[in-house]
């Protein structure tokens, strides 16, 4: 298996914030700028908590070494509404900053976004967003390597769990060589942490298939070889 897609939601921080020339610049150079250059009088602007280095509920982790790497694949990246994907996108991403929560000392990214005021359906987006009907952000990504917290192993071949102790330690996997942020969708309501990369396979440490292994197929995953489940 060459990636795979995750999908994380964060949460969105709907006070106006003032936009400054530093904010035009970078919109007007993010990847495929906009043709005709943007103003401040023509955008709105918020932005969100979208991902950290926290352990989320899927036991998933980013290392903090690769949040700047991450907030730079974000920028220019479409937002959509629900991960709607057969339609075209009503925001971007762009620049933004690394924060840290000075209680829990997980440290975010928080990317900005922006959309055009003269859009038909600009402010039936400021409205929702601001009036807290659409509350989070949702990031979809694609990376390479699920890599075991224990063993440093890939975790679909290695023996640990996620979520598993050992040693009085609970096992969760980095998320490695992060390749694309394929887009980003507001939703009122962000899915369950950890969903589209759920662990529901069977005890098998001391089965036939212990030695085989794990892969993930519509989002499930299971130990074994994925060429004879995609040929049955």
């Amino acid at each position: 298996m060459e990636w795979i897609h995750r999908e994380l939601s964060g949460i969105l921080l709907p006070e106006p914030a003032k936009i400054t020339d530093d904010d035009i610049g970078a919109i007007n150079n993010l990847p495929n700028p906009p043709l005709t250059p943007v103003t401040a009088r023509e955008i709105h602007v918020r932005k969100c908590r979208l991902a950290g280095d926290g352990m989320d509920a899927g036991f998933g982790r980013f290392r903090t070494d690769d949040l700047p790497r991450l907030l730079e694949l974000v920028a220019g990246a479409p937002a959509l509404i629900g991960h709607r994907r057969d339609t075209l996108g009503v925001a971007r991403f762009y620049g933004g900053e690394l924060w840290q929560d000075p209680n829990t000392e997980i440290t975010y990214i928080v990317p900005k976004f922006y959309w055009i005021r003269a859009h038909s359906a600009s402010e039936d987006l400021r409205i929702c967003i601001d009036g807290g009907i659409y509350s989070e952000a949702s990031l979809g990504f694609t990376f390479r390597t699920p890599t075991c917290s224990i063993c440093e192993g890939d975790i679909r071949r290695c023996d640990h769990m996620p979520g598993r102790e050992y040693e009085d330690v609970t096992c969760f996997y980095y998320y490695d060589e992060v390749l694309r942020v394929t887009e980003g969708s507001f939703v009122y309501r962000g899915a369950q942490p950890g969903t589209g990369f759920t662990l529901n396979h069977p005890e098998t440490q001391h089965s036939q298939w212990a030695g085989n292994p794990r892969f993930r197929y519509q989002g499930v995953w299971y130990r074994g070889f994925p060429e004879k489940l995609l040929q049955s």
